[in-house]
């Protein structure tokens, strides 16, 4: 009891700390420390739904309402070693009412430092790289997250400071800080609630998520979450989506080593 405790008590400390590095975001994802095993496989769909926003944003040269968005993004993921793996993105996104449109691709590493509970927190070190359709966005944006989780009996908490900067273009290429956090009980594998939070010191926007991760055996997981603006400068009601299909180890030999 006193364990969980200490958990809910840690958690408004973590919601005060938290400021994700870009402005209103096409997704939301809190990353966590593990990697898969060497050979691994994933593909992953992600998609996001603004239901409610008074905002506006540039679509393809274009000042648009927010409500209505529909973003999605299709990633394939491979791990070439136990502890690194790489990842790549095509995103799509639709204004209310317009066609699914290209809108840029994204390149990542992930690489995590030892093995869980090596260390009082576990680290990772993750790295993105955003390359727009040349009609959608000039300019090409650099992201560099740190992440730290730790495990209390039932409990993961997680952080990601967070460090962004576009490196050509028209945008600013001041550097952007941040930091996104979630907190998600783990006692039972297939059903699992979170809740996350993003903000952002630049526009002055938060948004909390209540999560769960459902888990269709070992090889399917879906990532829901209802997002809900905390101020005026946030879309006020975004809905995501991550569902997750694992391919198991291409070598399964290296499980006997």
């Amino acid at each position: 009891m006193m364990i969980k405790r200490y958990v809910f008590l840690l958690l408004p400390g973590i919601m005060l700390m938290a400021a994700a590095a870009k402005a209103q975001e096409s997704f939301y994802r809190v990353y966590q420390f593990e990697t898969p095993l060497q050979g691994h496989l994933g593909f992953n769909v992600w998609d996001t739904y603004v239901g409610n926003s008074n905002l506006s944003y540039g679509h393809f040269g274009k000042d648009v309402s927010r409500q209505g968005m529909l973003a999605q993004a299709f990633e394939a993921e491979f791990a070439v070693t136990d502890h690194f793996s790489l990842s790549a993105y095509t995103n799509f996104e639709a204004p209310d009412g317009s066609v699914m449109h290209y809108s840029e691709a994204r390149v990542e590493g992930l690489y995590r430092f030892g093995e869980r509970f090596d260390h009082f927190v576990n680290f990772a070190l993750y790295g993105e790289y955003y390359i727009p359709d040349q009609h959608y966005s000039t300019s090409n944006e650099a992201e560099l997250r740190l992440i730290m989780d730790k495990d209390i009996e039932d409990f993961r908490l997680v952080l990601n400071p967070t460090l962004s900067k576009y490196v050509n273009g028209d945008e600013s290429k001041q550097l952007q800080p941040g930091i996104s956090a979630g907190a998600y009980y783990r006692r039972l594998f297939f059903l699992q609630p979170g809740v996350e939070y993003y903000s952002n010191f630049y526009d002055h926007s938060a948004m909390l998520f209540p999560t769960v991760d459902l888990r269709f055996g070992p090889y399917i997981t879906w990532n829901l979450g209802a997002g809900f603006g905390l101020n005026s400068n946030s879309d006020k009601f975004t809905i995501k989506s991550i569902l997750q299909f694992d391919i198991p180890v291409i070598r399964p030999s290296r499980l006997l080593r």
